[in-house]
């Protein structure tokens, strides 16, 4: 029997001895071995057992008489891993240390947009209370002021000329009306003139050539007053405004709307509205847009005179639902399509007249860009 003989110390690589050939390693098997530790296996990748461990299949001469390694191949990472926690804890419980306690890595936050530098204010709650948005169809009423400062020359046309109001609103009436009958050939059109009075002139229909036909034989005149209460009176008992039994869930079939494009410069408005009149102005389905054209640019003692107008118009919209523009008649007609462009949305669709936005890039002006249809 072969005394064993004592093994290489830590660290020190065992020397490879030619083994003889015995029962248990016919023709040197072990001896024939790679430098990778496998017969014939040319892949380093593969681990192999180092020389002179137990090899599963090998005889008595696999067995090593050396004491054993502190670690073989087989423990793994995650193993040590644990073993490691255990071990700290019962010294640190021996000497007396106290246990460290675990720390959660923080996950990254994700970062957060900044806040707007003017923060739109939010509507009231009055103004929450809205139909649902869909497209369903509009019964659109165009009321067209014929008063004599409709046939000023004071707008500038595209090629550079003067022309005026009248023959610029009646071009963008008929581009409205077509715009929105392509946008959906449900939506119905009436056309009113206004005088001294109010004046029914083209009843709803779908098909924009009838209401063109009849818009472009008007001529201005001279009107002494308007009377904003018979022009309400006139469409109140022209229309019938849905009724829904739940307003925020159920569509309704229809709304209406009316488009008033207004020229005076005769100061505020005396306005005291009817019950039937004040209903119909409170209805989520009735919206009144309006497009004031004045002299402000140019006129400076009539600035204050046209703003108490525009702000009359303002105060009739209690639900904070209709779009409200002012345009200057000493400017480029442009101005003036803009406004139209605008309109061209749905009113159940649109947003708040204060949180529209109709720029492309941020930190563009909107009042510089144009609104593209």
């Amino acid at each position: 029997m072969e005394t064993p003989q004592p093994g290489p110390a830590d660290g020190e690589e065992r020397s490879v001895e030619l083994r003889p050939r015995t029962r248990s390693n016919p023709e040197g098997a072990e001896d024939r071995r790679s430098s990778t530790g496998s017969l014939g296996n040319s892949n380093p990748s593969t681990p192999q057992p180092a020389v002179g461990s137990r090899v599963e299949g090998e005889g008595e001469a696999s067995t090593s008489d050396s004491p054993p390694s502190s670690t073989t191949t087989t423990v793994s990472a995650t193993t040590a891993q644990t073993v490691a926690p255990i071990v700290a804890a019962t010294v640190n419980a021996i000497v007396g240390l106290p246990t460290p306690t675990p720390v959660a890595k923080d996950r990254p936050k994700p970062t957060q947009a900044p806040p707007p530098l003017t923060p739109p204010i939010p509507p009231t709650a009055e103004f929450q209370l809205r139909a649902p948005r869909v497209n369903c169809p509009e019964k659109v009423i165009i009321c067209l002021d014929l008063s004599e400062e409709m046939s000023s020359q004071k707008l500038e046309s595209f090629n550079g000329s003067k022309t005026n109001a009248l023959n610029i609103s009646q071009k963008m009436i008929e581009m409205f009306v077509r715009t929105k009958h392509k946008i959906d050939k449900r939506h119905e059109f009436a056309l009113v003139v206004v005088n001294d009075d109010a004046l029914w002139l083209s009843g709803f229909t779908s098909d924009p050539r009838e209401l063109c036909s009849c818009l472009y034989d008007l001529d201005t005149n001279v009107c002494e007053t308007f009377n904003l209460e018979d022009l309400l009176s006139v469409i109140r008992q022209k229309i019938d405004l849905p009724l829904m039994d739940n307003i925020q869930t159920i569509p309704p079939p229809f709304v209406v709307r009316t488009l008033l494009i207004y020229s005076r410069h005769a100061g505020q408005l005396q306005f005291s509205p009817s019950d039937a009149v004040n209903s119909m102005l409170l209805s989520p389905y009735f919206f009144f847009d309006v497009v004031y054209l004045h002299n402000g640019a140019e006129e400076q003692g009539d600035e204050a005179s046209w703003r108490d107008i525009y702000t009359s118009f303002c105060n009739l919209d209690s639900k904070g639902t209709c779009y409200h523009f002012e345009v200057s008649l000493c400017g480029p007609a442009i101005e003036l399509h803009n406004c139209m462009a605008k309109l061209l949305s749905h009113p159940l669709q649109r947003p708040f007249q204060s949180h529209a936005s109709y720029s492309l890039l941020e930190g563009d002006d909107p009042q510089d860009v144009e609104a593209t249809v």
